[in-house]
């Protein structure tokens, strides 16, 4: 609503006051001249009720305006009637000019005009048609006609005032239209400058960090080591600041949305604590949380945000604490359906605010204190991030604090509970539940947190708060003949520390039966466990301590064994599966690079899934389309020819949700813009290449769903166990790094020895292809195989390959040219130790049968040769397992020999090529030998 449309609606809602008002008014006059004051009042109201009713239906519509006008000239009107014959009746024609100036606030025109008419006929009809009603002498034109003249005139004025003041008001708005506009669009640059200036530092500062990363672990001297670490803190910092930055924008530009996804509340929360807890141990600060058990142990929403939110309401706590404690606390506040409302609340026990200071906490750019920049640090910037995503997730967020007394920050979150999640508990077998505990601590809330972890475990525990309690704990309950089985205890206790008692347990009680101890503490984990060591601790476990993690070192501890069916007894050296009820499920894998490709369905297969190929997007689409039996899910190559993963996935998901086919990303890339984009077009997760196969393993376990009819019969197959026979692999094969190498390849050295020959034989020519892309300006190519090479020699371990092959991928995503040679020479230096050792490791091959001058006969297997040339036809994997089922069958024969290049093409995944040798080999065939020929297997 325009300004002068708020005036109008202001000024009618005043005029509905105003005319009820001159009722009692008309009602008196007619009384006082002795006229009957209830018909005046009738008069006044059917003026006042007619205008109210349609300013009631049409608000400040034209119509409402005219007939105010007519309404607003009825009175005067009136009071002239009624004052026929007195004194005052001539004066009263003054509240006509009085109210027709009044209708100049309407700013129209044609309101005065309307006005200024209804006096007009009402003078007319009184002068002409009723002159006694108003003149005791009869009508009196002259008197009429300088009336009209008066009228005449200040209609004249009002008019013009009228017309003025709505083009003033249209010039205002115009204005403003415009400078609100020139603001917005100063905002939308600001944030877009914001937005770019973040990526652009980010790019150099995970370089810095990087290699600070990598400084750090070789043999530095102590002050290089120093400048390094700081370097690197500085960079982190700095980091944080930028992603702030970002994040900030991103909110005032209204362009963060939040990510709705299952997550497990516990470990989001010990994950941001664990952070917070490097920072607390340098400053001698406990962190703590206590969760309420009927809080849903899997949610639905953005699990990233909620970190953000409570790493930076805890950080904040442990910067403004000193040897104290800040305690988190998760308690369910309402449950409707599966809407769950959590309050979270952080208290410390630092320094405290002042009700000024409150006031200031959230706000952008300020702090509590103008000083507490120089002696705190920080931006202001966190906790005003803070706030506003906590408003995103439909929550509120407070602060209650006293000076000298520690602060509260309150937070509510508004999420859904995870119903479809499977419930799994761990609880400790019955040989743990026997255990008695003794916990030490001499913080309350830590007491009250390990009591309750082991409470809910049916376990027996007792708590003290000292290590003399804990050494007269133990000598009673060793006369009782109820001795303790273990015994938790701080790290840093008064009068003696937790070592210090660990020590006088095993030297000075003489017991019978000694506890293991198992240390707790927020400090220093490094520093600890070197002393620990020398002290016979069994364990040190870091606060905030994870069930999971405390069950987990028991049973190692005692030797018990956790009731998991999907641990299961796998013996060592045994790869990783996904969970039994999902083994046999389908999963397409789209790559475009051969090695790639061979490790992918190495890694599915022995996870216990059914694997199929697609070389690019397009071949994807087809495969999905006309596959027999849907794909469980697909993992998606990002730069591929023809049709790349993020085209791919937009097409999918016009057909199938993520919640039906679960689409992960797998590319060279890290960065989160790269991730974006790809959860932008559609997909659910990213790994990074080269592909760590417990975290692929992971990531399908939690995205997998087994299907209705899926019984695990698929999957029940026995894990399967690396071989540890001898293969025609080195140990060493410099540059390649062939120990970390084989942890890529589940420890296959026959499956690494030929990826590392297919190396060579892929990349033999690939810097003078780069060469040729680039001098021929296409740079999308020469980008891809950049970026395919780095990704190759990630997996193989040739960490100089991939290094140059990235500073190649980066300079030509840039169009960046001006070192591009120099760039290339690094590449080809890096790259030549690598095919040479490639080629080195092929002259060790074993060497095959040839063929001999003879006939070959297929005929005795044409039923497995046909099943093949049918697997062919529909590019499934299946082709090669059964040609590994013939190969077995033919053994040494000569026609072993005859299908090694169907062998060769099978190994490539080139069903087009493996096809045709089984046609070519119908020329090896003849009736003059009285054999069978392959081409009368294909009748």
């Amino acid at each position: 609503m325009s300004d002068l449309d708020k005036l109008r609606v202001r000024f009618g809602r005043f005029l509905v006051i105003f005319l009820w008002l001159h009722i009692p008014v008309l009602a008196a006059v007619a009384f006082a001249v002795g006229r009957p004051p209830v018909a005046a009042g009738l008069a006044g109201a059917l003026l006042a009720a007619a205008y109210h009713l349609i300013w009631w239906r049409r608000g400040i519509a034209p119509v409402t305006r005219y007939l105010s006008a007519v309404a607003l000239m009825g009175e005067p009107a009136l009071l002239v009637y009624l004052l026929a014959g007195h004194p005052w009746q001539m004066d009263m024609h003054m509240y006509f000019f009085a109210l027709l100036a009044l209708t100049i606030a309407w700013c129209d025109w044609r309101v005065v005009v309307v006005g200024a008419v209804a006096i007009a006929i009402h003078h007319i009809m009184l002068d002409f048609l009723l002159p006694l009603a108003v003149f005791a002498d009869g009508a009196d034109v002259s008197r009429v006609g300088l009336h009209a003249g008066i009228v005449a005139l200040q209609t004249g004025v009002l008019v013009w005032l009228s017309r003025t003041l709505v083009e003033s008001f249209a010039i205002n708005n115009e204005a403003l239209r415009e400078r609100t506009l020139e603001a917005e669009e100063a905002n939308r640059a600001k944030s877009l400058f914001l937005a770019n200036m973040s990526h652009e530092i980010r790019t150099p500062m995970n370089a810095i960090l990087g290699f600070c990363h990598l400084a750090l672990r070789t043999g530095l001297t102590p002050k290089q080591q120093d400048y390094v670490s700081k370097i690197n803190g500085a960079g982190l910092s700095l980091l944080r600041l930028i992603n702030d930055i970002l994040d900030f924008s991103k909110i005032e530009a209204g362009k963060l949305s939040l990510e709705i996804a299952p997550f497990d509340l516990r470990a989001a929360l010990e994950g941001q604590l664990a952070m917070a807890s490097v920072e607390a141990a340098k400053k001698r600060v406990a962190v703590e949380l206590i969760m309420d058990p009927t809080v849903p142990a899997s949610l639905l929403g953005d699990c990233l945000r909620l970190n953000q939110i409570v790493l930076n309401v805890v950080s904040n706590a442990v910067k403004f604490t000193e040897n104290g404690t800040v305690t988190v606390t998760v308690d369910l506040s309402a449950r409707h359906g599966t809407a769950v409302s959590l309050e979270i609340s952080v208290r410390d026990t630092g320094i405290g605010m002042t009700p000024e200071q409150q006031a200031l906490l959230f706000h952008s750019f300020t702090q509590a204190d103008s000083s507490t920049t120089r002696r705190f640090g920080g931006t202001g910037l966190g906790l005003a991030i803070s706030k506003q995503l906590v408003e995103l997730m439909g929550g509120h967020i407070g602060v209650e604090s006293s000076l000298g007394q520690g602060t509260t920050v309150t937070f509510s979150l508004v999420l859904q509970a995870d119903d479809a999640a499977p419930t799994v508990q761990d609880m400790p077998s019955p040989e743990l539940k026997r255990l008695r505990v003794l916990v030490a601590d001499d913080n309350p809330a830590s007491r009250e947190i390990l009591q309750a972890m082991f409470a809910a475990w049916s376990m027996n525990v007792d708590v003290v708060a000292s290590g003399k309690e804990v050494l007269g704990a133990l000598v009673t309950a060793a006369a009782d003949a109820v001795p303790y089985d273990l015994v938790l205890m701080d790290w840093r206790m008064p009068d003696m520390n937790g070592i210090e008692t660990a020590r006088a347990i095993r030297q000075d009680l003489y017991l019978a039966k000694v506890p293991h101890v198992f240390l707790v503490t927020a400090h220093g984990h490094d520093e600890v466990r070197a002393e620990a060591e020398t002290a016979n601790i069994a364990a040190v476990l870091i606060k905030p301590i994870d069930p999971a993690t405390m069950l987990s070192t028991m049973t190692t501890v005692f030797g018990a064994e956790q009731p998991d069916p999907a641990a299961g007894d796998a013996p060592a050296g045994t790869v990783p599966m996904v969970a039994p009820h999902l083994r046999g499920l389908r999963i397409l894998v789209a790559e475009d690079n051969q090695i790639n490709r061979e490790i992918a369905i190495e890694l599915l297969t022995d996870a216990g899934l059914q694997v199929e190929v697609a070389e690019n997007g397009s071949i994807a689409l087809d495969c999905i389309r006309d596959a027999a039996e849907p794909f469980d899910a697909i993992l998606m190559d990002v730069q591929m020819p023809e049709m790349d993963g993020i085209e791919a996935t937009v097409r999918i998901r016009q057909t199938f949700p993520p919640e039906r086919l679960p689409i992960i990303a797998m590319t060279a890339h890290a960065y989160e813009a790269e991730r974006q984009r790809c959860f932008d077009a559609g997909m659910n997760d990213h790994i990074a290449k080269p592909v760590d196969p417990a975290l692929l393993v992971s990531k399908l376990d939690r995205w997998l769903k087994p299907r209705p009819s899926q019984t695990g019969s698929a999957g029940a197959a026995e894990p399967i166990v690396v071989p540890i026979k001898a293969d025609i692999l080195p140990d060493h094969l410099p540059p390649f790094g062939i120990e970390a190498a084989l942890v890529r390849v589940n420890g296959k050295r026959a499956l690494l020895r030929k990826l590392i020959v297919d190396f060579g034989d892929t990349f033999a020519t690939a810097m003078s292809t780069l060469r040729g892309q680039i001098a021929a300006g296409d740079l999308k190519e020469a980008r891809r195989l950049g970026h395919t090479l780095k990704g190759i020699a990630g997996t193989l371990e040739i960490g100089a390959v991939a290094d140059a092959a990235r500073r190649v991928e980066t300079a030509l995503a840039q169009s960046d040219l001006s070192r591009i040679e120099e760039q290339m020479d690094s590449l080809e230096q890096a790259i030549l130790p690598a095919l040479a050792a490639s080629a080195r490791l092929k002259r060790m091959q074993k060497p095959t049968l040839t063929q001999s001058g003879g006939q070959l006969d297929y005929s005795a297997w044409a039923a497995q040769i046909e099943e093949i040339r049918s697997l062919l036809h529909r590019r499934s994997l299946g082709a090669r397992k059964a040609f590994q089922q013939l190969e077995e069958m033919l053994g040494a024969s000569p026609e072993a020999a005859g299908l090694h290049a169907v062998k060769a093409a099978l190994a490539k995944l080139n069903f087009e090529e493996a096809l045709t040798q089984l046609d070519l080999l119908a020329g090896h065939g003849g009736h003059e030998s009285g054999t069978t020929p392959l081409a009368a297997v294909n009748s």
